[in-house]
C-alpha cells in the first residue's frame, strides 16, 4: 500500500514538473538587441568604406563604434543562456581574428586598407553580423543560422 502511495506521488510530481522541464532554455528574442546589431552592422560596413583613408582621420569614429560593439557584446554576455551569441560577438571583436577587431587593428597598423581588401572584409563582417542577427531572431527555435563566421588570423 505504501509503495502505491509513493508511486502516485511520483506521478503527480512528474506531471506537475513536466511543463517546466520542456520550457525553452533560451531567452526570448530581444527586439532591442536585434535593432542594435542591425545598426552596428550598417555602421561597421559604412566605416569600412572609408578605411582607404588614413586611420588617424577616423580614429574617433573607430573608438565610438568599438565602444558600441563592446556594449552590445556585454549585453549579450550578461545572459548565461545567450552563450552562442556572446561567443560570436567575441569572435567579431577579437583583434587577433580577421573580422572587425582584426580589420581595425590592421587599418591602424598599416594606415590605410586597399579597396579589394575592404570589399572582402565587408562581406565577411556582414556575414558575422547576419549570424548574430539570426541567432537573436531565432532564439528558442530550431532554425539553422548556418555556420558561424569564425574569422581566422588577419
Amino acid at each position: 500500500m505504501k509503495l502505491a502511495s509513493i508511486a502516485r506521488s511520483a506521478l503527480v510530481l512528474t506531471l506537475l514538473l513536466a511543463p517546466v522541464a520542456c520550457a525553452p532554455v533560451a531567452p526570448p528574442p530581444n527586439p532591442v538587441a536585434q535593432a542594435t546589431a542591425a545598426s552596428l552592422k550598417a555602421q561597421t560596413l559604412s566605416l569600412l568604406d572609408v578605411a582607404g583613408d588614413p586611420y588617424a582621420n577616423h580614429a574617433a569614429e573607430v573608438t565610438a563604434l568599438t565602444a558600441k560593439i563592446d556594449a552590445a557584446a556585454s549585453a549579450a554576455a550578461a545572459d548565461p543562456l545567450n552563450a552562442l551569441s556572446a561567443r560570436q560577438w567575441d569572435v567579431l571583436r577579437d583583434p587577433n581574428r580577421a573580422l572587425y577587431g582584426g580589420t581595425i587593428a590592421l587599418w591602424q597598423s598599416q594606415g590605410t586598407l586597399g579597396p579589394a581588401f575592404r570589399d572582402q572584409k565587408k562581406i565577411q563582417i556582414g556575414r558575422a553580423f547576419d549570424y548574430i542577427l539570426c541567432l537573436e531572431a531565432n532564439k528558442a527555435q530550431t532554425t539553422s543560422c548556418g555556420q558561424p563566421e569564425e574569422g581566422g588570423a588577419s
